[in-house]
């Protein structure tokens, strides 16, 4: 083998559909943690398990599972130091259809959504805690709370799937730029459609 391989093939961009294998992964807060490290960037996983505070061999074990899983890939393999060094990327972009959520069990769902918002919320605060949230003054903040009917709630929903296809256009479009010279940036984009407690009207 020589001493560094590069995988040839890359699967990112991926929309797989939601299974139990899928459910239990993003169910699990540390492979959560894993994914949004490697949608960041390429990493091994003794570099993820100094960025999280966990043991090398728990992030190993996990970081395993999700390549079974499909949700990561090999990106390279080269020798450190006698010992081989393997760094992954995400390879997919969850999207869960509601067909596919419906057919989870209600703890497995309030899982996937508390990691999902931990993410979002721990994201922002990286943001205003390293200033880079509001060094663009025209940066985006934007909170609604609407009063709607079931069909409102199909056409605010439809809005934001809308949005978030076009959010992916505008990234291939910025990577085919970037190739032809243009600097890029880190950017974080979050959607959320939800229904409000009962009673609350501010």
């Amino acid at each position: 083998m020589s001493p560094k391989e590069k995988n040839a093939s890359p699967k990112t961009g991926r929309v797989p559909r939601l299974d139990k294998r899928i459910a239990r992964a993003l169910n699990h807060p540390l492979r959560t943690e894993i994914i949004a490290i490697l949608n960041d960037r390429c990493a091994s996983p003794r570099e993820m398990a100094d960025i999280l505070g966990e043991e090398l061999s728990n992030v190993s074990y996990h970081t395993k599972e999700l390549l079974k899983l499909e949700c990561i890939e090999v990106v390279d393999r080269e020798q450190v130091r006698g010992a081989l060094k393997t760094r992954y990327r995400a390879t997919t972009k969850m999207l869960l259809d509601t067909p596919d959520w419906e057919r989870l069990d209600k703890t497995v769902r309030t899982g996937i959504s508390i990691n999902a918002v931990n993410e979002v919320t721990h994201r922002a605060f990286d943001a205003v805690e390293a200033g880079t949230f509001d060094r663009r003054t025209d940066r985006t903040v934007i909170t609604l709370k609407m009063d709607v009917d079931d069909q409102g709630w199909l056409d605010a929903n439809e809005a934001l799937r809308i949005t978030y296809e076009r959010l992916g256009e505008i990234e291939v479009e910025a990577a085919t730029r970037k190739a032809e010279g243009a600097p890029t940036f880190r950017m974080t984009a979050s959607l959320l459609g939800y229904e409000s407690p009962t009673g609350e009207e501010s």
